[in-house]
């Protein structure tokens, strides 16, 4: 008697499913686009699992339920499967994006068809249609076909392979998260594959040092081909560079430099000859600015700058502080009065303006006033 009444309530959920479930005009084959993609008991990510399938297999597509189809597979096992891990045929198309330089967008399904161009990794693509093992795929204004191997397809959260946004998941939004950690825009502890706030934020601080058409904190098109361009060799020890050029001055320093400047001013050097950046802060110097590093990691990176050991020689710098970029030089050598001990640069080193004089005969050096003219050219 139980057992009958089971029976018949299952029937009964059945046939609500049933109603509920809209089912297709026509049931349609779609393939599997992601490597152990769970059949569900239900259209619930929560419900059993009902087996695992595997990238490129088959399934019938009888339905659709909210973001999940109700499948069936070859032998007749029917679940569901999330719409973002299937592609149907008539379905239009999908996004992707390339996973390796040097892929092959070719003529036809087969390693042996001519290579129509060569398409770079984090590109974004759209699938048009699956044949086997090759995807037909649009890029740009030319369109072939790349082995699945090389593709990873977007999933509905994503919307598309050429759009990243704040909301959004999946491996597009970790691979462009390595990028900008990579270029030193991110911290270890935002790569998690959710385009969070602070993504947001390093994608805005990128696009602005990069000088991009727009800062608005959206991965657009112009965003992604900048930063996944392997000849962009731009990082945010050297962003200051990109962001000064085209604002540098003159400013003598006899004639309000020393007072723009003024002693306990903390501003920024950046290096004209390998764009990197550190702070530092003037602490006296009548002639010219007594400066040190402000941290030890501000010593790091002068002796970077220095090649990896201090030296006297003359370099062409840019100094911003207060809203104003000014050409300068340095030299990056320790010596004499040392006034901080824990930045790990043991004594002082001289920043110069134009006119600055030395101390030892209250004369201009050639040398430096040479480097703050290359300075102020390499700025305008």
């Amino acid at each position: 008697m139980h057992i009958q009444i089971l029976r018949r309530l299952a029937a009964i959920a059945l046939a609500i499913i049933s109603l509920l479930t809209p089912a297709l005009a026509n049931a349609e084959s779609g393939t599997i686009t992601a490597e152990g993609v769970k059949l569900r008991e239900r259209a619930d990510k929560d419900s059993n699992a009902l087996r695992e399938l595997s990238l490129g297999s088959e399934a019938e597509v009888l339905a659709q339920s909210g973001s999940w189809y109700r499948v069936m597979l070859p032998d007749e096992t029917v679940g569901y499967v999330r719409q973002d891990y299937i592609f149907i045929q008539s379905g239009g198309s999908r996004g992707a994006y390339v996973l390796d330089d040097g892929t092959a967008l070719r003529g036809g399904p087969d390693e042996n068809t001519y290579v129509v161009r060569q398409l770079v990794a984090g590109q974004g693509v759209r699938v048009k249609r699956i044949v086997g093992e090759w995807y037909f795929v649009s890029a740009g204004d030319q369109a072939g076909y790349v082995h699945r191997k090389h593709l990873t397809m977007t999933t509905a959260s994503m919307a598309s392979a050429s759009m990243l946004k704040q909301g959004m998941e999946g491996e597009e939004v970790e691979k462009l998260q390595k990028e900008l950690n990579r270029r030193g825009f991110l911290g270890n502890d935002a790569l998690t594959g959710n385009y969070s706030s602070a993504t947001r934020k390093a994608v805005v601080e990128y696009q602005q040092a990069a000088g991009l058409s727009s800062a608005d904190g959206v991965a657009g098109a112009e965003t992604l081909n900048s930063i996944y361009d392997s000849t962009n060799k731009l990082e945010k020890e050297t962003a200051t560079y990109t962001q000064l050029k085209g604002t540098v001055i003159l400013l003598n320093w006899f004639k309000g430099g020393s007072d723009w400047l003024h002693k306990g001013a903390k501003f920024t050097i950046t290096d004209v000859k390998t764009g990197l950046s550190f702070r530092a802060r003037r602490f006296g110097g009548w002639y010219h600015a007594d400066s040190e590093p402000i941290t030890a990691n501000d010593t790091k990176t002068m002796k970077r700058i220095a090649g990896g050991k201090w030296s006297w020689d003359r370099r062409a710098i840019w100094v911003t502080y207060a809203g104003k970029t000014v050409a300068a030089s340095m030299h990056c050598m320790p010596h004499m009065v040392d006034p901080t001990k824990s930045n790990n640069f043991d004594g002082h080193f001289c920043v110069h303006l134009l006119g600055s004089k030395v101390h030892e005969n209250s004369k201009e050096c050639p040398r430096h006033q040479a480097c703050v003219q290359a300075a102020y050219r390499a700025g305008r």
